[in-house]
Formats: C-alpha cells, structure tokens, sequence
C-alpha cells in the first residue's frame, strides 16, 4: 500500500509522462457538421502536443463567406486523466449556396515538421432556420453575428479596437455586463416566475458560465439551458445597443412563502482588445465589421487580451403564501387554472371483469403538484392504485397540458352503479381566489358474470391498503432502517473497491501501453448492421419519455462497449476517452461523446425530464454512432 505523498508523486509522473509522451496532431473539424443556407458553422484546426507551433495555413474557402476569423486560442486540457496541450485557430463561415462541401486538408508546421489535416464535410440544405441557428454551436458571443445584417449596434465594431491612451478595464467595464430580469418582483406559492440571465455585450470575448444558480426554494423547468443556444439579439440598455446572449432562462414555481433569493450567475470572460495600430481600417465596413485580423494575420504583440469575471445581481423575490380563508378541504397546492372531466372505459361489463375510471385535469398552471383527486367508490366497489400519465408541455408560461389518471376497479355483484362527480380545487392567482371544478356523475352497469378470477393487470397495479410496499414505506422506522443499511453496505463496498484499485493501480499504468499494442492485433469486432438505438427509436416514436432515455442510456453503452472492446462493467469516461485516443479518434469527437452522457444521464436522472429534447438527443446520439462506425478500431 503506498503512502499519500507516493500517491501524489505517482499522479504527478503518470501527468508528464503523459505530456511528454503524447504525440502531435492537426486536425480539422466544423460544428455543426449540418447547417440551413442562413447558417453558420465553426471551422477549427487544432494542433495538438506540438511544443511550438510556426504555422497553420488556412484551407482554400471559395466556396464560403469567412464571418469571422482567424480567431487564435492556446491551452492545455485534462479530461478523464488525458492530458492535452493544444493551439488552435477557428473560422466562423457561412456557405454561398446549399449543397454538399469538402473543405480540403491543410498544412501546419510545428516543431520543425509538417502536419496534414484531415477533409472535413458540410452539409448545406435549401432551408432558412430564421433565427441564425448556425451560430448556437459556438461559445463566443460574437461567433453568430452575420456582417451583412442592417441590425449591428451602432459604432461596435470600434469598441474592440485598444486605441492609444484607452484603459482596457474601464473599456471591459462599460461594454459587458450580466443582468438577471425577471417578469415579476412578487407571487403566491406555486405561481411561476420567470428569471433570465443575459449577458449583454459590445466587445469580442469567448464567454463561459462558470456559476450557475441553484434556485433554492424553487421548483423549476429550464426553458433554456446553459449554452444550448448562443444566438443573439439587439437590446438598447442606458441608450447604448448591445448583443445580448441568454445565458439561462427559466420558469421557477416557489415552494414556500417568504423572500426568496435568486442567486446571482458568474460568466468568465476572456476579452480580446486589438490594439490600434496593427488595424488597418478599410473604407467598406461591410466586409471589415467585426473582423479582429486581417488577411495576412495580427501577430501576438498586436493583441492584448483580458481574463474577467462577471456576475449578475442577486434579485430576492417576495413569495406571498396562499390564504387561509375560504380553503377548500380537498386542496392539494395546486396553483393556475384547471378543468376536470371523467369517463368510464365501458359503461356495461360483467362481475368477471375490470372497470377502469379515466379522470383528466387539464390547464395551465403548476401541473407537477397536480395529483390523484379522491373518488367516492359505491359500495361493493373494490379500487386499486392509479395509474398516473403526463402530458404537458413545458415551454408555455405557466406549464400546460394535462394529466390522464386510470382507476382500475372491481365489482363484487352486479346491479347499476354510480361514481359521484369528483371534484378539484385550486387556487387562482390571477383571480386571487380558490376555485372548485366538478365532474359530472358518471353511471355504469355490471352483469352477473362466471365466477372466474377478474382480468386485472397485477403486474402494473397493486391494491392500496393492501399491498406490502405501501405498509412498508408508511412505516417510517422501516424506511430509515433500511436506508440506513443501504449506506452502509455502499460504504463498505466502496471502501472494498479502492483499496482492490489501489492495489493495481501501478500495474495498470505499466501494462497499459503493452494492451495497447496488443489490441491492435485483435480481430475487429462484428458490428451489427443494424441501427444499435433501435430500441430508443422505438420508444421515441411511442413519446415514452421516461423509457427513452433509459434504453438511450442503455443502448448507447452497449454499443460503445462492444465497439471499442471495453466491458461493460468497465465502461466510463475514462475508460473510453483513453481509448478513442489510442485509436487516433479525434478529441473533438471524444468531448461530443462526453457532453451527450452528461445530457442523457442529467435527463434520466432529473425528476422533470424533458419530452421536448429526445428528439435532439436522439439525433445527437445517432450521428456519433454513424461517425463512430467510420473508425476502424
């Protein structure tokens, strides 16, 4: 067993042999591979491991209107343990024409030798997306912005430019800023909110959320993640014109009354200024805007850049709670507007079969706190469990849809049935008021039947009162008895796990290279021909939100296991990442891979997954699979 410090030491060597040892490579890659004929897409060529990089030729674009570019960045990256040290350049262009295009190989030069990039393809269909969508790909504000556009704040393009005598910070200070707005300063309990977070901006920056808030006290449904669009818009603020990025927006839905803080956002920003005299200023503005270097290049003395974080002010929201008077005794929390209807699947049916009770709630309002109402059952009417189906859309503002409740139940004898109109009440917050919605009575009658056992579904639905897990989980003792065992088997499980990797872990790093070489001489596995997301496909198809993104979990991993040779049980992060590189997979496509997991198991993992991104994470999922397939590995 070795000590701490020869952990760290150990960690350390395992880092610069890592450093050292990685080999240079160039390659060239675009986001999104697929645009509209409006759009835009990011050309990036990247040098990986080089330890001085002398230069990188642009590829021949005829075909292509250059937005903007050559933009420069440098660093060195540490992802699942691989360490990267790159330099890259990047192009935001736009294509003259739909079609599909080849953007040739081109040439780098670092460390004395030459290095050829890979073609790269672009797809460009006959469509306009109206919003610019091509720009959503990219982390910098100002990547999206088409010069051609009559909607450019005025005098802009000058705010970059670091003119003789100008202080860069007070320049930072009055060009970029982070702003929380929200549609209303106070609500009742459960009435929705919405709070966006913008960054607004009139300078040229690579901007990243590096805290994002927590919305403690909330319920909340985002209407739009961080970075998942980057598309822009002009905002007058203070009399001046800015592009303004949203950097998230949401729909809160308080849970408790008080003053409610929601927290502020910090954005890191790294700001380029070019300074006066390495610009040459042309006479046609129209194909100079917003361009940070010139045909032949800035070289870096001409370049002054600024690291600064930025935040937002915390905003507190007063949460009235919801009155106490005229409370009806059924009230649930539920906060909107709401209809209630009820239907019975057959109105006639014997003592030999199942009756089942359909109720929808259907409106606008804080659907997730819409739950089962009680039903008044006739006697001689046996109930079960409901079955619980949502259908809600949550990009309206408060959410809306519906919610579908089945009541399966039983009749001991036969004779004409009746269910009492059910009720449902809820507070209205534009009315201020509480409100009761009622069904109409809903009659049925049962036949004498053979005396055979009832058609019931056990496997779906369990009797109350009866079943064993709802005596179980309403005993509160049991509950934390077993949550308490559950703790402790993990613990020492874990504890079991680190000291067997522990004990490895040297061997591991020896024998890595040794497997390595040997699985290059391993027969290629046989892929099935077959879409590997058949499955997902299929529940994508059938709207199954909660199975899809389980079988998209599921498939996904099973599909990179068996084509990159990895066990299932040894499947991760890091596990894939070193070995799509020894495979000479480039590391764009491994942090694609990355991003998509992180996506698919932030939906599956979520109490509110979102039916509105599986198509998204669909298409994401599958292209990755298609240019898996194009890697021998």
């Amino acid at each position: 067993m070795r000590t701490a410090p020869q952990k760290i030491f150990f960690i350390l060597f395992l880092l610069c042999w890592q450093i050292a040892g990685a080999q240079v490579k160039f390659s060239a890659s675009v986001s999104p591979e697929e645009i509209s004929k409006d759009g835009y897409t990011q050309l990036k060529l990247m040098v990986e491991n080089a330890k001085e990089v002398q230069q990188i030729l642009p590829p021949v674009l005829t075909n292509f209107i250059i937005i903007s570019g050559p933009n420069q960045e440098s660093g060195m990256s540490m992802i699942n343990g691989d360490v990267k040290k790159y330099i890259a350049i990047s192009f935001v262009i736009k294509a003259k024409g739909p079609g599909n295009f080849t953007i040739p190989s081109t040439i780098a030069q670092a460390d004395g030798k030459e290095y050829k990039s890979n073609p790269v393809q672009l797809k460009v269909t006959n469509t306009i997306s109206g919003n610019n969508s091509g720009s959503n790909a990219f982390a910098s504000p100002f990547n999206g912005i088409d010069p051609f556009t009559d909607a450019v704040p005025e005098n802009s393009y000058d705010d970059y430019i670091l003119h003789k005598g100008d202080n860069a910070l007070d320049k930072i200070r009055n060009n970029i800023l982070v702003r929380l707005e929200t549609n209303k300063t106070s609500c009742y309990v459960g009435e929705p909110i919405i709070a966006t977070y913008k960054l607004y901006t009139r300078l040229k920056s690579e901007s990243n959320l590096t805290k994002n808030p927590s919305f403690n006290g909330f319920s909340v449904i985002d209407l739009q993640q961080p970075d998942n669009n980057l598309s822009y818009k002009i905002e007058r603020l203070n009399g001046r014109e800015y592009n303004v990025y949203i950097i998230r927006k949401a729909q809160l839905y308080p849970l408790q009354p008080g003053d409610l803080e929601l927290e502020s956002a910090e954005v890191e920003n790294n700001v380029h200024f070019v300074k006066e005299e390495y610009v040459k200023r042309q006479h046609d503005l129209m194909n100079d805007m917003f361009r940070d270097f010139d045909n032949t290049g800035i070289p870096a003395e001409g370049v002054e850049d600024h690291k600064v974080a930025l935040s937002s002010k915390p905003f507190t929201i007063l949460v009235k709670p919801l009155p106490t008077e005229n409370k009806p005794a059924d009230f649930k929390g539920a906060v909107g507007n709401f209809a209630i209807e009820a239907s019975i699947a057959k109105n006639k049916f014997t003592t030999d079969d199942a009756g089942s009770l359909t109720v929808i709630i259907s409106g606008v309002g804080n659907m997730q706190l819409v739950t089962a109402p009680e039903i008044s059952w006739s006697k001689g009417t046996e109930s079960f469990e409901p079955r619980i189906k949502d259908d809600i859309y949550k990009e309206t503002v408060p959410v809306s849809g519906r919610k579908i409740i089945e009541y399966p139940f039983t009749v001991a004898g036969p004779g004409t049935y009746s269910i009492a109109p059910i009720t449902f009440s809820f507070f209205d917050p534009k009315e201020a008021k509480y409100k009761t919605v009622t069904t109409k009575t809903v009659d049925f009658t049962v036949a004498a039947g053979t005396g055979k056992p009832k058609n019931i579904d056990t496997t779906e639905i369990t009797k109350g009162r009866d079943s064993f897990l709802s005596r179980f989980f309403n005993n509160r003792w049991r509950v934390v008895s077993m949550v308490a065992i559950l703790i402790i088997c993990g613990l020492i499980f874990w504890l079991n796990k680190e000291r067997k990797k522990d004990a490895v872990l040297f061997v591991t790093a020896v024998e890595e290279e040794k497997n390595a070489s040997a699985d290059e001489s391993r027969p290629e596995i046989l892929l099935n021909q077959q879409n590997p997301l058949s499955a997902a496909a299929s529940s994508l198809h059938a709207n199954d939100t909660t199975t899809f993104y389980s079988v998209l979990n599921q498939s996904l991993k099973q599909y990179l296991s068996h084509k990159l040779g990895i066990p299932l049980e040894e499947l991760n992060k890091k596990s894939i990442s070193e070995k799509m590189d020894r495979k000479g997979i480039p590391v764009e496509t491994s942090l694609q891979l990355d991003a998509l997991m992180d996506e698919i198991e932030w939906q599956l993992y979520t109490p509110f997954a979102a039916n509105e991104r599986m198509q998204a994470l669909y298409e994401k999922a599958n292209g990755l699979v298609q240019l898996l397939n194009t890697y021998k590995v």
